[in-house]
């Protein structure tokens, strides 16, 4: 006996579900607008810093506590199974076109204003705390704990190079000395220089972690768009240390702070849009980092 055709959904039922994930993301967006809403986000992009910036809106508005997440199936492979009656945390997956759409196009002219496009779609994911472990499951089920290193440590020593180098791409030069006074480092932005306290008082982890700060300085200047204004220098300071704290936790670096950089008066009746942008750019700026340091960061589910 073949098995049932699942139906064509109609132009009318794709175009509700289309308007439907469009209000799900302006919700996820307009959250930001709320102290509350801005430290869920940050909290939940240390976790999913691969996941594009709306996926990363879209986990936090529906589940910020959410620490791993992966499809029904994905999780089987990795030896867990979801729980029945779980809800799934809706996000946009990614479409190509298909081979045959582009030999398609390939064989009418290739027409670059004609050429398939990659699509998105709504798809259910489930966290962590939604799954069980599948008993017997073949070499066990995959630890989900990610590494940690405290701040006082030398675990992450190795990653102070490649960052030293991201930021000799941008123009600066980094250098490890002395530091009078209680400053751990420094970015000049007329030389580009970065300075590092080398002092006995400053572990290896600590300097990447200031490191990884005076780099996002040096971003700012570098990576703002033609279309995007200079930061006034609050918002910058925001911005800079926003970019800190995700990147330190997205490496496993354990700094010690759970306080979210947060600016309670942005101003003006644009606020909405000043901090949509404003995230969408901590969010450029610590992939630029992440993407420079040879870790095992993950990859969309």
């Amino acid at each position: 006996m073949s098995a049932a055709v699942k139906p064509r959904r109609s132009e009318a039922d794709r175009a509700e579900r289309r308007e439907r994930d469009r209000r799900r993301i302006a919700e996820a967006v307009a959250a930001l607008q709320s102290e509350e809403g801005w430290q869920r986000w940050l909290r939940v992009r240390r976790r999913f810093h691969p996941y594009s910036f709306h996926n990363q809106l879209l986990i936090a508005w529906q589940r910020p506590e959410a620490t791993r997440v992966a499809g029904f199936r994905k999780w089987l492979e990795l030896g867990y199974c979801v729980r029945k009656g779980e809800r799934g945390v809706r996000i946009l997956a990614p479409c190509p076109p298909s081979k045959k759409a582009v030999e398609r196009w390939r064989a009418r002219g290739a027409d670059p204003h004609s050429e398939p496009r990659t699509h998105f779609r709504s798809v259910a994911v489930f966290d962590r705390s939604q799954v069980d472990p599948i008993p017997d499951h073949p070499g066990g089920a995959v630890a989900l704990e990610p590494p940690h290193e405290p701040v006082t440590g030398d675990g992450l020593a190795h990653l102070i190079e490649p960052l030293a180098a991201l930021a000799a791409s941008l123009g600066s030069e980094v250098s490890f000395e002395p530091i009078t006074g209680p400053t751990a480092g420094y970015h000049q932005p007329s030389s580009g220089r970065i300075v590092i306290d080398n002092g006995a008082e400053h572990s290896p982890n600590a300097q990447l972690a200031t490191l990884v700060h005076e780099v996002a300085h040096a971003l700012c200047g570098v990576e703002r768009r033609p279309e995007e204004s200079k930061l006034p220098h609050r918002v910058e300071e925001v911005v800079v240390e926003s970019v800190a704290y995700s990147v330190c936790a997205s490496i496993g670096l354990d700094t010690g702070g759970e306080s979210v950089p947060y600016l309670a008066d942005w101003g003006g009746a644009e606020a909405g849009e000043q901090i949509e942008a404003c995230a969408a750019l901590i969010d450029r700026l610590a992939k630029r980092i992440e993407d420079a340091l040879p870790t095992d960061t993950g990859e969309e589910t």
